[in-house]
């Protein structure tokens, strides 16, 4: 037999054993560096937990203060005041904390993104100039004012604001600001920033702000005291005393001027930006000017503002997608796209009763101060300042609410998740009238009214005509979407058919939902409000003083009752007085119905396990505690 093994099969047989001792030794030293990756992302997230519980150490340091000025011993008491007027109280406020520390918690993960998926495209996050929830959202996370409500109590804390005196007499409040506070660029919150951000800004009539001016028109006049370089102490006068004149100079956003100045110098590059939103709070836009801002539909990214004065957030990053089907959204979230949504209801009842789904995911609802009311808005006026709706008439507009299958829709298309509303005031609210009752579905009714309106069959062809014979039609506006929102309209459209009355459907994308509102554009538009406080202030939405300049009261509902109720509940400074008028005004709008009042909405969301700190507070959220404990997948930007 003859050997073939040779001197090339044995350089083969080195070179392969060569090669896998190679490759052995590149797999170990990639373990080895793996491990030692490990250890030191490890350290340096142990390194950052130490860091923030640090800073809570030394922002919890205890400090000396008074209660008024004057009171104790020590000149350290003294100086604490030496801004303050003599002889009035001073408030303090511990500085603005975690209502839950989420280091805390032994499994916290520092870093990562947190991405929530929206429904809604806001199409602009510009302080001032946004007009919907979802802008107000970010800015809440970019900038501050001087106090805001207490998650848990919502009870008013200072935020910027460490201390101040509010005049027993409701005519002036002089604050202190923290000497700690910071813009993200690193420079001080001073006086100035407060005074610019409110008369040279929101109260610049060149400035599309219209909205904000009609909220925060109590203030008169607005006084930084001291060197206006380096002041911390402002002080505000109001036009006369109002129950909400501490939680209007209170609960601003304060800019930082020195940023924004340059950028309103031209008040159309301000009014056309999507996003020179600057602040000193939590989180922040890596870049924002002029020619470096975001706009739709590009993700929403905020990361983590390292100036941030206050307590340090576990998260790198919040991520906001927007994904407007709420099927197409589902289908995203459950692969792993994002860490929070809001379901339909339909999507939370299904979910919910899913085990392998509870296994990742927690379903959340609860009630809160943001959860808001959902609506149906009748034009009382003209539609484009051209012709009047059918609606101008309160019989219409309350047959329209008789005729309207509530309960339908709560148990079919809302799944009994949420309550009957009967007014703009949340039935959990002091504000609330208790004896208003829910309309009933009483259909014969509602077609006596609009015969008694002159709304009738005349020529029995099954349709509603008036005296001139023209039909009753009018078109139904809804963002797209949605499926609930459409299945209500289809509910709607069939059964007002039935009634003579022909329903057309016009849907939009949210995006435009403001110039339309702003345009009166509409016969009838359905969406939900959001309270932004405790006590709302019902100016805004419901003075004919707002019909006109693009604000507000866009049904040009003009109520000479209403107007003279909502000036008079400001002017009680007596709570339970106030409650008094709140209630008489609730009537107001039970009769005249200017909107079809449908639900009191409770916050559901959809949130993964790995997730961490997710509060449900009576103030919504509080992002600046999560903490994620893996990246999600990524998203485009």
């Amino acid at each position: 037999m003859q050997n073939n093994f040779g001197l090339k099969d044995l350089i083969v047989i080195v070179l392969i054993l060569g090669l896998f001792v190679s490759v052995w030794i590149v797999i170990f030293q990639d373990d080895r560096r793996w491990d030692e990756t490990q250890k030191a992302n490890t350290r340096l997230e142990n390194l950052e937990q130490q860091l923030a519980r640090l800073d809570r150490q030394i922002r919890e340091r205890p400090v000396v203060v008074a209660a008024q000025p004057g009171a104790g011993s020590g000149a350290s008491q003294a100086a604490s005041f030496a801004w303050a007027r003599d002889g009035f109280e001073v408030t303090t406020s511990e500085p603005w904390d975690f209502s839950n520390d989420p280091y805390d918690d032994p499994n916290i993960k520092m870093g990562g993104e947190f991405v929530e998926i929206y429904e809604g495209q806001p199409p602009k996050v510009t302080p001032f100039t946004y007009a919907d929830v979802y802008g107000r959202r970010v800015v809440d996370l970019v900038c501050e004012s001087l106090g805001w409500y207490d998650p848990k109590s919502l009870k008013m804390r200072g935020r910027l604001g460490e201390a101040w005196q509010y005049d027993p007499a409701g005519e002036w409040l002089r604050v202190k600001i923290r000497d700690a506070a910071r813009f993200s660029d690193g420079a001080p919150v001073l006086a100035e920033d407060v005074r610019w951000t409110y008369e040279d800004l929101i109260f610049n009539d060149q400035i599309e702000a219209e909205r904000f001016r009609s909220v925060y028109n109590a203030i008169d006049t607005v006084t930084v005291i001291g060197d206006p370089e380096t002041s911390r102490v402002v002080e505000f006068t109001f036009k006369s005393p109002r129950f909400d004149n501490l939680n209007q100079a209170m609960g601003f956003k304060i800019l930082p001027k020195h940023i924004y100045e340059p950028w309103t110098e031209s008040p159309t590059q301000y009014n056309q930006s999507t996003g020179l939103t600057v602040g000193s709070g939590p989180f922040r836009f890596a870049t924002a000017s002029p020619d470096s801002q975001w706009s739709p539909p590009g993700d929403i990214v905020l990361v983590r503002n390292e100036q941030y004065w206050g307590p340090r957030p576990p998260l790198d990053s919040y991520r906001i997608t927007v994904i407007s089907d709420y099927t197409t959204k589902l289908i995203a979230y459950n692969s792993g796209q994002g860490d929070m949504m809001r379901p339909n209801a339909q999507q939370f009842v299904d979910q919910r009763a899913d085990a392998d789904f509870l296994e990742e995911h927690d379903p959340r609802i609860w009630y809160n101060m943001r959860g808001g009311y959902s609506f149906i808005a009748w034009q009382c006026g003209p539609r484009n300042g051209e012709r009047l709706t059918p609606f101008h008439d309160p019989r219409v507009r309350k047959a329209m609410t008789l005729m309207i299958d509530r309960d339908r829709i709560r148990r079919d298309i809302s799944k009994n998740l949420v309550r009957p509303a009967t007014g703009p005031f949340l039935s959990s609210t002091p504000q609330a009238n208790p004896n208003i009752e829910p309309y009933p579905h009483d259909p014969e009714r509602g077609l006596e009214l609009l015969a008694e309106a002159g709304w009738m069959d005349r020529d029995g062809d099954g349709k509603l005509e008036d005296a001139d014979g023209n039909p009753f039609t009018f078109e139904f506006t809804f963002s797209n979407g949605s499926d609930s929102t459409l299945q209500m309209a289809n509910f709607m459209k069939a059964d007002f058919a039935g009634y003579g009355i022909e329903m057309t459907m016009r849907t939009i994308d949210w995006s435009v939902l403001v110039d339309i509102l702003n345009r009166r554009d509409f016969d009838a538009i359905t969406f939900a409000w959001s309270a932004s406080t405790p006590e709302s202030d019902p100016y805004q939405i419901w003075h004919s003083d707002n019909i006109e300049n693009q604000g507000d009261n866009f049904i040009q509902w003009n109520s000479p009752d209403a107007d003279r109720l909502i000036e008079q509940g400001r002017q009680t400074l007596d709570f339970d007085e106030r409650m008094k008028v709140w209630h008489e005004l609730h009537n107001v709008y039970h009769e005249e119905q200017p909107y079809t009042f449908m639900n009191e909405i409770p916050w559901l969301r959809f949130t993964t396990k790995q997730s961490g700190n997710i509060q449900e507070y009576s103030s919504g959220l509080e992002y600046l505690e999560f903490w994620v404990g893996q990246e999600s997948l990524p998203t485009q930007q």
